[in-house]
């Protein structure tokens, strides 16, 4: 019996001592994998990383190329140079000579033509005599006066928001004080709002601040793209980076400018463009005559966007 006995404990003691070598080995092996799944999702995760921080596109343009489509906007689009050199009006989304009705205006301004976001602007602020105003007013009287420029209900709420968040920092609603500011100070205190971007940031600076800075809209990002200042996957934050960096301070204003208007008249075409920088280069950058195919007819527009 006592052997019997002994066989038994023998064999429970057994299986004991195996359970327990086989949970060590499995939680050993479980280290192991969860090491080597860690390892790699680390290594995926750096890759797309390094994938965002890969440069939109090649080491260009060069100030020569930029300055060569700068002399050719010029010659498509003389009447904007005209206008340039015109004194300064309040004529553009960002032009204005207050830090925050620029800041204002430009939100009006998006997903909108310039004519209705003028008009919006315009009506907010014959509605309202003040920007506190604006800030305590109820929803509904903003959304009405800003209707014409649409999104009124989601450009109502950010304007509110950037109202309410001024006057509970400094006392009251006013952006002046960023005229003193950095580049970089300007750019941070703007960016924190809501539905306050690269591109509206960048044509406060320009516009309204005086800057060198180059704003990148829909129209500049597609002719960037179609010059091969960029690739087809740059976004239009990454051309703004690109651009911003290489465009020459004392022709940022008007590149920006004409090209606006040029995607304007030509839809963002550039073959007339072409053509005009390879005739100018060929009269040595004089003011040649080429064979160009006509302006198409349009409704006048806004030079700025």
């Amino acid at each position: 019996v006592k052997a019997e006995v002994k066989a038994e404990v023998k064999a429970e003691v057994k299986a004991e001592v195996k359970a327990d070598i086989k949970a060590d080995v499995k939680a050993e092996i479980k280290a192991e994998v969860k090491a080597e799944m860690e390892t790699e999702l680390k290594t995926c995760s750096a890759s797309r990383s390094k994938r965002r921080q890969e440069p939109a596109g090649p080491v260009r343009p060069t100030e020569a190329e930029i300055r060569a489509v700068h002399a050719g906007l010029a010659h498509l689009h003389p009447e904007v140079i005209a206008e340039l050199q015109k004194p300064k009006k309040e004529n553009g989304c960002g032009s204005r000579e207050l830090v925050l009705d620029a800041l204002v205006g430009t939100i009006l301004s998006q997903n909108t033509t310039d004519t209705n976001s003028h008009r919006a602007f315009s009506n907010l602020k014959a509605a309202f005599p003040t920007w506190d105003a604006v800030r305590t007013s109820a929803p509904g009287p903003i959304e009405d006066a800003i209707r014409s420029g649409g999104l009124a209900q989601t450009k109502t709420a950010r304007i509110q928001t950037i109202l309410n968040s001024l006057h509970e920092e400094r006392g009251e609603c006013s952006l002046e004080y960023l005229k003193a500011e950095s580049d970089e100070v300007c750019k941070a205190e703007l960016r924190r709002f809501k539905g306050v971007g690269a591109k509206t940031i960048s044509c406060v600076l320009m516009f309204c601040l005086k800057r060198a800075d180059f704003p990148v809209d829909t129209h500049v990002w597609k002719i960037a793209m179609a010059l091969g200042w960029v690739t087809k996957a740059a976004t239009r934050d990454q051309t703004y980076d690109i651009l911003n960096e290489r465009v020459p301070d004392d022709i940022k204003y008007a590149t920006h400018v004409l090209l606006v208007k040029h995607g304007k008249v030509y839809k963002n075409d550039i073959r007339v463009l072409r053509e005009t920088m390879r005739a100018l280069e060929a009269a040595g950058h004089q003011e040649p005559k080429p064979e160009l195919e006509p302006k198409p007819e349009l409704v006048k527009t806004e030079i700025v966007d």
